[in-house]
């Protein structure tokens, strides 16, 4: 009788043994993985809007934006492209492109911009005009970062790139 108790007894403690490496490959599969960053946009400003009255009539949009890169993982991103494009009413009113910036391990940076577009069509001039009147200008925002990762002083070749698309307003 003897003989089964520790057979039971043993066989416990090897389950115990199990759950507690699964676990802990898991926990460090968690905090190994190489995560994409998290992308959010933090500021759009309309700082300025100059309208030309002489044909062509249009006008010149000056906006002020930020874009918060969160890095998720453990290792370093390298950002070596960084470009927001801007929509309004469905059309493309132009981008900004930012390059070199670094995030450290799980750390957030802010990456700003100023986007400046001449040449809003007249149609677009009224419509813009009369929602910065009521105080919401609706733009449609599309951000993408690319880069590599590296951990301590060593690039690790894996590429990544992120898309972020939101419609937000001023």
């Amino acid at each position: 009788m003897t003989v089964k108790a520790s057979r039971s007894k043993y066989r416990g403690c090897c389950w115990l043994k199990w759950t507690v490496a699964v676990t802990v490959f898991l926990a460090l599969a968690i905090v190994v993985w190489p995560w994409n960053p998290e992308l959010r946009i933090e500021r759009l400003n309309v700082k300025r809007v100059k309208v030309h009255p002489l044909p062509p009539v249009g006008a010149d949009v000056f906006i002020a934006l930020s874009v918060r890169v969160q890095n998720r993982g453990m290792y370093w991103l390298e950002l070596t492209d960084v470009d927001v494009g801007v929509k309004y009413r469905g059309k493309k009113m132009g981008h900004v492109e930012s390059e070199g910036w670094r995030v450290r391990g799980w750390g957030t940076t802010l990456v700003e911009g100023d986007l400046e577009f001449s040449g809003l069509p007249s149609s677009e001039v009224a419509h813009l005009l009369e929602d910065l009147a009521k105080g919401r200008v609706y733009f449609h925002t599309v951000v993408e970062v690319s880069g590599q990762i590296g951990f301590l002083l060593t690039p690790i070749p894996y590429l990544f790139k992120v898309l972020y698309s939101q419609t937000s307003y001023f």
